[in-house]
């Protein structure tokens, strides 16, 4: 699956600044394992083996957290679409590509690391695409991400064990 560029743009536009709210009012900006674990301050976060879903009031994300980057999955508020976003390191390579690979299908998703800031960069699906990442990852067990980080290639392995339940719990907690 590739996203063209004018649709992540958009996607960009569109989706992620909710997806970002929603993230920082859950603590997913945090870097420490722990801090992932524990979720917002005042807030367990639903475990479902790998994936968390981190809610506070009303807004709520379905999370993994890999080696170093977090994969968060969250609805936009303007206009109740699901969007998706992945959070690398802030030193990760601006307007550089990232792939995340499906290890028994083996489709691939490409993506742009399209914003950088001190705590984080992100790449994010096209809105338009979100469902169809989500059917694609609910019939995988795992997968790898590629992107770079400063000169090197960073290869992260994720799980996707209890996605399709944190994305359950996720569409019920529609705002």
């Amino acid at each position: 699956m590739d996203f063209s560029p004018k649709t992540r743009r958009t996607a960009s536009r569109v989706g992620l600044g909710t997806l970002a709210a929603i993230a920082a009012l859950v603590g997913l900006a945090a870097t420490s394992q722990s801090a992932f674990a524990q979720g917002a301050a005042g807030s367990k976060p639903a475990g479902y083996n790998e994936w968390r879903l981190l809610c506070r009031e009303e807004a709520c994300a379905a999370a993994h957290r890999g080696t170093r980057a977090v994969i968060l999955f969250g609805y936009n508020r303007s206009d109740g679409k699901m969007v998706m976003e992945v959070r690398l390191p802030p030193d990760a390579a601006e307007n550089r590509p990232m792939a995340l690979r499906l290890h028994r299908s083996g489709a691939i998703m490409h993506l742009r690391v399209d914003s950088c800031n001190q705590a984080y960069c992100r790449a994010a699906a096209a809105a338009d695409r979100t469902a169809q990442v989500i059917d694609l990852l609910k019939k995988e067990k795992g997968g790898s991400m590629a992107y770079q980080l400063g000169q090197q290639l960073q290869i992260e392995v994720f799980s996707l064990s209890g996605f399709a339940k944190t994305m359950d719990e996720l569409a019920k907690r529609k705002p």
